[in-house]
């Protein structure tokens, strides 16, 4: 048995349980006087620290002193396109210099170009980038992430890319959540009729490995019909629908999900009042982005309509080569009450427990006795210091299924 008692902290902040909607978010349990007591990577108790010493001595646990120092749940990022070959830093200098997409994409950048990199990169030289990302990430609080496909476009890729997913999920503490973004886009070599029944060609072995499906479902990309297409298929195989929707333009991906029942819509920069509207009467988790709003300089998600109306909202880092080179949800978090109207806790629980639900995953997310002793310990005695005092890491300590990692 292993035991670990996190003593004395000057706060413990989360969420409530399940996928909290309206007025909700807002109303965090906010503890204070309790110690928190692990035992085999769950929490086994939430009390004062007079009630839990004697059995730490007895059970010989570790003792991690938070005096001073709040606790709220492991970060979970729901959204990211962790594994890929090269980076695309000249061209960001370039568009800060004023180059257009266009321009950039003229001289072989863009998406292209991290498609040829990553099909140039072994396995190990992907893997071995993606574990270097992954410990800034833990380093940043994230216990859980989501990772998808996507930079292959072409079948050995794609499934290497889910080989390194599958590999790094066992060895790495992060919890990996595998994603099959197969149609991210439409490789040059093919038209897009060929490379959609491709696409659907590999859907029965990909559902041996991928929990999800996703599509970017975007004008110039795969449409609304393309995408229920596909997703449809995925869901007969097994794997849970989710959709980039709305990012650029509204073509009808939002009915399309519904239709669907999709997990999520993901990036809504332009999502319109109807489709608010018809999202509240769902289960759909309504992922934010607003680290690629920064970015690319475009609008922001409407982060207070979702919320007011009555969706799941939830924000994510959407961490990848073009459009945000950030693995921050501190930074995410911040982004998010300066930028779109989300009231702190409301932050919180959108990279907690909302984020949890968005991956459908059960025990994560809050800080509850019986659920999975996911933590982080911050250098801060109250959680709203963090993203107040903004763009640093206020991480102290992070804690994954009981362990200080």
């Amino acid at each position: 048995m292993s035991a670990l008692l996190i003593k004395n902290p000057s706060q413990i902040a989360a969420p409530r349980i399940g996928a909290i909607r309206g007025p909700e978010i807002s109303e965090l349990n906010i503890r204070t006087g309790d110690s928190i007591y692990v035992v085999d990577g769950v929490i086994d108790a939430i009390a004062p620290l007079a009630e839990l010493e004697n059995r730490a001595q007895a059970d010989n646990a570790e003792i991690l002193d938070a005096s001073n120092r709040a606790v709220v749940p492991g970060f979970v990022d729901c959204h990211t396109h962790l594994i890929f070959g090269g980076n695309r830093a000249d061209e960001f200098a370039m568009r800060t210099a004023g180059a257009t997409y266009e321009d950039i994409a003229a001289q072989g950048g863009g998406i292209a170009r991290t498609v040829n990199a990553t099909r140039e990169a072994s396995k190990s030289e992907l893997k071995e980038l993606a574990r270097q990302r992954l410990h800034r990430a833990v380093r940043q609080g994230t216990t859980t992430m989501e990772v998808k496909t996507g930079y292959g476009l072409d079948p050995a890729t794609e499934f290497k890319m889910l080989e390194v997913i599958a590999e790094l999920n066992e060895e790495h503490p992060v919890d990996l959540i595998p994603t099959f973004l197969g149609a991210h886009s439409v490789p040059k070599s093919m038209s897009k009729e060929e490379y959609i029944k491709q696409v659907r060609e590999m859907l029965p072995e990909v559902a041996q490995i991928a929990k999800f499906c996703d599509v970017f479902c975007e004008r110039g990309y795969f449409t609304p019909a393309e995408s229920y297409v596909i997703l449809e298929d995925a869901r007969n195989q097994g794997m849970l629908p989710r959709m980039h929707a709305n990012q650029f333009h509204s073509v009808g991906c939002i009915e399309a999900a519904v239709d669907l029942e999709a997990v999520s819509v993901d990036h809504l920069e332009v999502l319109m009042p109807d489709e608010v509207a018809r999202l509240s009467e769902t289960n759909i988790a309504c992922v934010m982005l607003p680290g690629v709003s920064l970015f690319l300089d475009i609008s922001f998600a409407p982060a207070r309509e979702i919320i007011d109306a009555g969706c799941i909202p939830v924000l994510a880092s959407d961490f990848n080569p073009g459009s945000n080179m950030s693995l921050s949800l501190q930074l995410v978090m911040s982004l998010a009450c300066m930028r779109m109207n989300i009231a702190v806790p409301e932050a919180l629980a959108c990279v907690t427990q909302n984020s949890a639900h968005a991956l459908r995953l059960d025990k994560v997310g809050c800080i509850e006795k019986d659920w999975q002793a996911d933590l982080v310990v911050l250098d801060c005695a109250d959680y709203r210091e963090m993203p107040y005092f903004y763009g640093e890491n206020h991480t102290y300590a992070v804690i994954k299924k009981g362990v200080v990692v």
